[in-house]
């Protein structure tokens, strides 16, 4: 018995112990995860603060999507972008913020901008067509807001401007229509014959050797049984024709990049995709009639025709490519992050981003190289306009959220938007130093998030 009794008590010390050491690993266990809670904790209100909180809240990654020249003034330049549009009027050298509100777009507005040869600056905004007069001081919707909602709109050579209106209606179906402005977008009239209704209309070109032709590009469908057609007008949009234009796996659509000046069967087609998929630039000398591919790269976004006609540029993540318009052997130039291409006399003008080296740059060597134009920290602010103007009132109001978003350092000249007289900009604005940007704060995050990670599997291995 007293052998019996004693391996009883040795049982119940081991299932005390047991008990004791589950017990302990239970609270460890807690207590790490408490601590592991605390780390994470930490981390994230480290990465809050590291983040500009508008830029958190309701700023759109900055990016270009034009550039467009005055034709009575080659010094002044605009360049559209998620941001607004960025103003310089001496080529480049200093340049101005126009709020997207002052010019009354929508926050995810990317609207396609003319200049016509009398300087007015008119978008196809989603609530009307923007015009402005006085250099992007002041905006004004023509007919008034939702007066003409265009999907795109293109400048002849003379002056008239012509769109393409496409809003969506119940059943997949379309409101199609054409309209022209011959009064230098003062007002828009519908002209034209009809369209298809299950196409959306996307892009619209016209060819300079021949007024009478128009082309454009529409799609249908959804998802995989999305199609793409060309429609093409000999007569100025009262009768179309259509013909096949094909996309590839993973396109979603196609915008007409460039009709040649001298030969109006000859158009150049850029496809278009959702995400980061290749794309490709697509050549007709038809009129539609059959197409060859001539470019592929993913990100696939920039293109320009020289003046001449002789040579292609095309820009993508990759950096830029050309081509002789005969050979289309693809040399490789510089090796920015292109997002936009623009041609003004002999120089190839480029939008990047800062990644690349510049977010808008000029060439001198056909793409080799660019020289910065601007960075995104050398925005001196809103645009000069007189105090009563929309841009005076509303992006000077703006533009503090803004520079703390890009992380530009506040000074009198930046926040200045009031002049006495129009637009006016003086001098080359000046980098500032350690300007704290969206990437320089994604960096950050990603060494604070690593270093976190081997901090919390140390405490885990320590304990």
């Amino acid at each position: 018995m007293r052998a019996r009794g004693g391996t009883v008590r040795r049982d119940r010390v081991r299932l005390a112990a047991a008990h004791e050491e589950r017990t302990g690993r239970r609270l460890h266990a807690s207590h790490e995860g408490v601590n592991r809670s605390r780390w994470i904790l930490a981390l994230a209100l480290l990465v809050s603060l590291l983040l500009p909180r508008q830029a958190l809240a309701t700023m759109r990654f900055p990016a270009g999507r034009a550039i467009l020249f005055d034709p009575r003034d080659p010094k002044t330049v605009y360049v559209p972008a998620t941001i607004g549009v960025l103003v310089s009027r001496d080529g480049g050298d200093s340049w101005r913020w126009i709020c997207g509100r002052a010019i009354g777009m929508q926050a995810d507005d990317e609207p396609r901008w003319v200049v016509t040869p009398k300087g007015t600056l008119v978008g196809a905004t989603s609530a009307g067509v923007a015009v402005s007069r006085d250099g992007g001081c002041t905006f004004g919707f023509s007919g008034g807001p939702n007066a003409h909602v265009l999907s795109d709109l293109v400048l002849r050579k003379d002056g008239e401007i012509v769109g393409i209106g496409s809003i969506p209606q119940p059943g997949l179906v379309h409101d199609n229509h054409l309209v022209v402005s011959k009064d230098d977008a003062r007002s828009f009239v519908v002209e034209g014959g009809p369209f298809d209704s299950t196409l959306h209309l996307e892009s619209l070109a016209v060819a300079e050797s021949d007024p009478a032709r128009l082309y454009v590009v529409g799609v249908r469908g959804e998802g995989d049984a999305r199609s793409a057609a060309f429609l093409v007008s000999s007569d100025r949009g009262m009768s179309w024709t259509e013909r096949k234009l094909e996309l590839a796996r993973g396109e979603s659509g196609a915008v007409i990049a460039a009709v040649d000046a001298k030969d109006a069967n000859r158009v150049w087609v850029r496809t278009t995709a959702f995400g980061d998929v290749t794309t490709r630039l697509l050549l007709t000398t038809d009129a539609g009639k059959s197409w060859k591919k001539v470019f592929e790269a993913p990100s696939f976004v920039g293109f320009a025709l020289a003046p001449d006609g002789a040579t292609i540029f095309a820009g993508s993540r990759e950096g830029l490519a050309s081509s002789p318009t005969g050979t289309f052997a693809f040399t490789k130039g510089s090796q920015a992050e292109i997002q936009c291409l623009a041609h003004s006399g002999t120089a190839l003008w480029a939008c990047s981003t800062d990644r690349g080296g510049f977010f808008v740059g000029v060439s001198r060597n056909d793409g080799k190289s660019f020289d910065a134009k601007l960075h995104l920290d050398e925005i001196k602010g809103p645009l000069e306009c007189p105090a009563e103007s929309p841009v005076a009132k509303r992006c000077a109001a703006e533009w503090p959220k803004l520079r703390s978003a890009l992380g530009l350092p506040e000074s009198e000249e930046a926040t200045a938007s009031r002049g006495t007289g129009g637009p006016a900009l003086r001098g080359r604005a000046t980098r500032s130093g350690r300007a704290r940007n969206p990437l320089a704060a994604a960096a950050g995050i990603v060494i604070v998030v690593t270093a976190g990670y081997y901090v919390l599997k140390r405490l885990g291995r320590g304990r």
